[in-house]
C-alpha cells in the first residue's frame, strides 16, 4: 500500500509499483544503491550552493560592512530573482520530463540538483547579508530532522497512514488560507497602529506548520523507498527514489530557513518594543 500524499514523484512511482509497473528487468534496487545516489545528489546540491554563494560574496555582494544601501538591496533582489528564474525554468523542464519518464532521472536528477544549488546559493547569500549564519543553521536543522525521521522509522517502527496524511494536507491548506486571508487585513491594521507583531506571529505559525508538512514528506519518502526496495523495484529506479528524497530534503531546508528568518524577525521586533 502506498501513500497517496506527499512528494508527487513518489506518489506516481509507488502507484506504478503497486500496479506492477516497476517490475525487475535486470536487478532489483538496493538500500545501498538508493543511499549512495541520494548522498551524491545532496552533496552536489550543497556543493553548488556553496560555490554560488562564495562567488556572489566575492563579486556582487562584496560591500563594506554597514554600507548596505537601498540601491544595493534592489540590485541584489533583482539578481536573486534572475538567478531563481533561470534555474527555475531548467528545473521545471527537468521535473516534467522525469515525471513521465522515470528513467531520465539519471540525467535530469543531477541537473535539477545543480540548478537547485544555484537557486539556494543565491537565496542563502541574500539571507546572510542580514542574518549571517542563518543558512548554516537551516542546514543543520535539516540534518537533525532527517536523522529524527530515520530513527522514528527504523528504530521506533513509526508508520504514517493515508488518513493521517489526508488530515495533514487539509491542515496545511487551512493554514495557508488563513495566511492568505488574514495577513492582508493585518497589514492594514499595522499601518494604523504601527504594530507588526501579530503579522509576524501568524507568518511564523504558518511557517512552522509548513516545516511539519515538509518533515512528514521526508518521512513518507523514507517509508515508500523502504516499501519499493522490499518488493524488488528495478535497479534503474534507484535514481528516481534518490531524486525524490533529495527534492524533499531541499523543500525541508527551504521551509526551515523561512521559519528561522520569520522567528528572528519576530524576536527582533519584540526586543525593540
Amino acid at each position: 500500500m502506498y501513500t497517496r500524499y506527499g512528494n508527487p514523484y513518489m506518489r506516481r512511482w509507488t502507484r506504478m509499483q503497486s500496479r506492477g509497473g516497476m517490475a525487475v528487468e535486470t536487478t532489483p534496487s538496493t538500500y545501498k544503491g538508493v543511499v549512495g545516489k541520494s548522498i551524491f545528489m545532496v552533496l552536489l546540491t550543497i556543493g553548488i550552493a556553496i560555490v554560488t554563494e562564495v562567488a556572489l560574496w566575492l563579486t556582487i555582494f562584496k560591500v563594506a560592512e554597514g554600507e548596505v544601501s537601498a540601491d544595493f538591496l534592489l540590485s541584489s533582489l533583482i539578481i536573486l530573482l534572475i538567478g531563481a528564474g533561470v534555474a527555475g525554468v531548467v528545473m521545471l523542464v527537468g521535473s516534467i520530463v522525469m515525471l513521465f519518464s522515470p528513467a531520465s532521472a539519471k540525467v535530469f536528477g543531477p541537473i535539477y540538483c545543480v540548478c537547485q544549488g544555484v537557486f539556494l546559493g543565491f537565496m542563502a547569500g541574500f539571507m546572510n547579508i542580514f542574518l549571517p549564519g542563518v543558512s548554516l543553521a537551516a542546514l543543520l536543522g535539516t540534518g537533525i530532522v532527517f536523522a529524527m525521521c530515520l530513527v522514528l522509522y527504523k528504530v521506533l517502527k513509526v508508520r504514517i497512514g493515508n488518513r493521517f496524511a489526508l488530515g495533514l494536507v487539509i491542515g496545511l491548506i487551512s493554514f495557508l488560507l488563513v495566511e492568505l486571508i488574514c495577513v492582508p487585513i493585518l497589514y492594514l491594521v499595522a499601518e494604523q497602529t504601527g504594530n507588526v507583531l501579530l503579522i509576524l506571529a501568524v507568518q511564523a505559525g504558518v511557517s512552522f506548520f509548513c516545516v511539519l508538512f515538509a518533515t512528514i514528506t521526508v518521512f513518507w519518502d523514507i517509508q515508500n523507498i523502504d516499501e519499493m526496495v522490499r518488493v524488488g523495484a528495478d535497479k534503474s529506479f534507484e535514481w528516481v527514489l534518490a531524486f525524490s528524497l533529495t527534492s524533499s530534503l531541499i523543500y525541508l531546508y527551504v521551509e526551515i530557513l523561512e521559519l528561522l528568518v520569520r522567528l528572528l524577525a519576530l524576536f527582533t521586533v519584540k526586543k525593540d518594543k
